[in-house]
């Protein structure tokens, strides 16, 4: 990947490393030694169980991007380090919420989730259970559309993603 962009966004990094005790800790402390924030962290032992893959989202400039490549690619475990852009990955969330239920909301929500393809995981007297997956966009936007319905609880991954 080319860096020459000044724009600050986010920034996708694929971590492949080896799957030993505390490589996740060691990679973490690299961010923090460095002051560098981690705008959410994915990591699972992939299909080889010697292996851990790590979906590290970072925001900032390409600079910023550059040295977090340097520095990552520096430990030893650290096997492949690549940046990920739209046109090379696909790039997905994982959202789970509870909202406020009442039987004069019931069809609104309902609505909304089948509008949004959304999973309804659970259903009780008082509350109700979404499931979505999709980019953070959609995500966002499906939030934004259950904010006047009293959201009780929202758990959302951070963003895995995969090469094409």
């Amino acid at each position: 990947m080319s860096y020459h962009d000044n724009t600050e966004r986010d920034y996708v990094l694929s971590v492949l490393a080896q799957n030993n005790s505390g490589v996740l800790l060691r990679i973490a402390g690299l961010f923090s030694r460095r002051c560098y924030n981690i705008k959410s962290i994915v990591a699972a032992q992939t299909e080889d169980a010697a292996h851990s893959q790590m979906i590290i989202v970072v925001q900032g400039d390409d600079r910023i991007v550059r040295q977090v490549d340097k520095q990552l690619s520096k430990l030893v475990e650290v096997e492949q380090v690549t940046v990920l852009n739209d046109d090379s990955a696909v790039v997905r969330e994982h959202l789970l919420m509870k909202v406020e239920r009442t039987a004069a909301t019931t069809d609104h929500l309902m609505a909304i989730a089948n509008v949004f393809h959304a999973n309804v995981l659970n259903v009780t007297e008082n509350n109700m259970i979404v499931e979505l997956t999709g980019s953070a966009q959609t995500l966002n936007s499906f939030v934004e559309c259950y904010k006047p319905y009293k959201i009780q609880k929202i758990l959302r991954t951070g963003s895995m993603a995969m090469e094409k």
